[in-house]
């Protein structure tokens, strides 16, 4: 009886389905081929589906197909030089995207043409930075690209760094007529960068690509903010270094890749030296990176958090922190928070205790601490409670 029902229900979709077919074989071709290509990705938890592939193989035969190159020079240096569909010229076109970013023709020798960096090139007549001709900056027969930092380059009078790889807001020197800046005393022989920061040779440090003056035996860097020598102490700006003779050198140590000590205080650097007293030292500890704890104080952001007790203080989740009487918020204290009870949502800019929600460390005053939550969509911003549906601190819908 059952068999029967099932079958008579399920009649009028068949007839349905036989005649779509009959009389829309295109669309009926068409919903086949997209149920089994859903099917197809599903089973195989591939990463694209059939069509897809196909799709994006057929966009890659035709960008092929319309582009202007026969390949690239030397696809293992650079994936910017080209050969011309005909291979009888060189093409400069950065990353090969010619249709967004162009394509310049050098005037280059084809067969005497190599790749010798990222964006440097030469044939037997010059040499080449993208597509510009560089002779004059350079010795053309010693010239060589670093192999492993392509804005390095060196000649055997000098060490290069083009201009368009120098630091933001770097001086201009002599950058209208040249492309490439020419490191003021720097041995092409013994140089060699550090990081992006930092370079040295046989006697000098460098730092942002200029030579600076310290003491070379006893120089190091310490941290992001600070460097020394038997000296001194160095306050790292952004282009150039300052010397101070506040901080005492001898004793002065690394605390952290921020915060560093001498005898007396403890010391940051962001826009000016902040100096933070100290009694004793020995019973340093850090939490996070972020947070120093010694003589019952906590340090957060170079700047003592007010009220805090260094014994029971701990982060919860940054930027949230307590201890047994407050909670904080990036080192403010969160007014009204009860340190027992909060906790903090899914959505981090919102936390609560038993009568309160917070929004960024602040009181969310329009809020009901007992149905505040997330609301129903899946990894939703929204977050709503019996009366409103919020977004951030600001209320977007009323019930």
């Amino acid at each position: 009886m059952f068999k029967r029902t099932f079958i008579k229900k399920l009649k009028p979709s068949i007839i349905f389905l036989m005649n779509l077919i009959t009389n829309h074989p295109y669309i009926s071709l068409t919903l086949f081929i997209l149920i089994l290509n859903f099917i197809v990705k599903k089973v195989t938890r591939a990463k694209y589906s059939p069509l897809t592939k196909t799709f994006l193989f057929i966009i890659s035969l035709i960008t092929q197909a319309c582009s202007p190159f026969a390949g690239p020079v030397d696809k293992s240096v650079s994936d910017s030089y080209y050969y011309s569909k005909s291979k009888n010229d060189i093409y400069y076109s950065c990353m090969g995207n010619w249709f967004e970013l162009g394509k310049t023709k050098l005037n280059a020798d084809v067969k005497s043409f190599e790749v010798l960096g990222l964006d440097f090139g030469k044939d037997k007549n010059h040499l080449y930075f993208k597509d510009n001709i560089v002779d004059l900056e350079v010795d053309y027969d010693t010239f060589y690209v670093d192999k492993n930092n392509y804005n390095i380059c060196f000649d055997k009078n000098h060490v290069y760094v083009p201009f368009g790889y120098l630091p933001y807001g770097f001086e201009k020197a002599s950058r209208e007529k040249n492309y490439l800046w020419k490191i003021p005393k720097a041995d092409p022989k013994t140089f060699q960068k550090i990081d992006s920061d930092w370079a040295k040779d046989g006697s000098h440090f460098f730092y942002k690509y200029n030579p600076i003056n310290v003491d070379y035996k006893s120089f190091e860097t310490l941290n992001k903010n600070f460097a020394k020598d038997k000296n001194r102490v160095y306050l790292l700006e952004t282009y150039k270094l300052l010397q101070t003779l506040i901080i005492d050198a001898p004793t002065t140590k690394k605390i952290n890749d921020r915060y560093i000590a001498d005898k007396n205080n403890v010391y940051d650097f962001q826009d000016s030296l902040i100096i933070i007293p100290y009694k004793n030292i020995n019973d340093l500890k850090i939490i996070e990176g972020k947070f120093l704890l010694f003589d019952d104080i906590v340090i957060y952001n170079g700047t003592r958090i007010e009220n805090a007790n260094a014994s029971s203080f701990h982060v919860i989740q940054f930027p949230y922190s307590k201890d047994e009487n407050h909670v904080f918020y990036h080192g403010s204290i969160i007014r009204n928070a009860d340190p027992k009870t909060f906790s903090i949502f899914k959505a981090s800019y919102y936390s609560k205790d038993k009568n309160h929600i917070f929004y960024e460390g602040k009181l969310l005053k329009e809020a009901d601490v007992a149905t505040f939550g997330p609301s129903n969509k899946k990894n939703s911003l929204l977050y709503k409670d019996k009366n409103n549906i919020f977004r951030g601190n600001e209320i977007i819908k009323h019930y």
